[in-house]
């Protein structure tokens, strides 16, 4: 008999703020709907509050969710604890709330893979707003004991530098919106990457090979449709964002 098949590359499937198409993004029930879709993690939102909390949430405000244009920055976990944020969504979901990354970490590390996202802040203050969601962030992780569970995403370069001066062992992922010109000088200077997370529509196989051949694993946001997943099936992906998991786990694993 001849040596056996290699198995078929399948990506790590991720909820991209959960089960979103179908749940309010960022909550409890997004998440958990993800995750019962055969997802193998979640990617979710991080933003501090003004007494050094950190919150889920996508947005700077809770404008979109129904709530006030204040930014969550000059707001304490108490005044956010008893935010309505499904409501907009859907009326069903009025007993969501604003989830704490330390609920987040006591109902989820250790049952599956937790992106985390530093959304960084700009304007007046935001240095030390973005220094205190990393600290923040970093404690939450080690008081939970969520060092396995948890990647960290961000844009900004600066702040996973300030993630891996904290802790120099969580896994750190650079998110980007365009194609490098120069992945090589893209990449330089950065703290040790474990992967990179690009806009789907930016990516081709040439990127992603020149991205693993560097010991990268590469992720890519937000495959919703089957076109979109065409594309993306060559491309040997190490994991795919979603804002529909449950139907994606079905095309990756040949149920669809």
């Amino acid at each position: 008999m001849g040596a056996p098949a290699a198995a078929a590359h399948r990506p790590l499937v991720i909820g991209h703020r959960g089960e979103c198409a179908a749940y309010p993004e960022n909550t409890r029930v997004s998440f958990d709907a993800a995750l019962a879709g055969g997802a193998d993690g979640v990617e979710l939102d991080l933003r501090p509050t003004r007494d050094g909390g950190v919150v889920v949430c996508h947005d700077a405000s809770l404008r979109r969710f129904g709530g006030s244009w204040r930014p969550l920055g000059r707001q304490t976990l108490a005044e956010l604890a008893t935010r309505d944020v499904g409501s907009w969504f859907d009326p069903r979901f009025h007993a969501e709330r604003l989830l704490t990354l330390d609920a987040l970490l006591s109902a989820y590390a250790g049952r599956t893979q937790l992106l985390l996202e530093l959304k960084a802040a700009a304007g007046i203050g935001a240095t030390a707003r973005n220094r205190r969601l990393c600290r923040a962030t970093v404690a939450a992780i080690a008081r939970h004991g969520a060092e396995r569970s948890v990647l960290i995403l961000c844009f900004s370069s600066q702040l996973l530098a300030q993630v891996a001066e904290l802790d120099p062992h969580l896994r750190l992922v650079r998110n980007c919106l365009r194609r490098p010109r120069d992945l090589t000088r893209w990449l330089s200077g950065q703290p040790r990457l474990h992967g990179v997370d690009f806009d789907r529509r930016v990516l081709t196989r040439a990127l992603v090979a020149q991205c693993q051949e560097l010991g990268l694993k590469v992720f890519t946001w937000s495959c919703n449709t089957p076109a979109a997943y065409a594309v993306l099936q060559g491309f040997q992906l190490d994991g795919i964002l979603s804002d529909r998991p449950s139907w994606l786990c079905a095309q990756v694993h040949g149920h669809g």
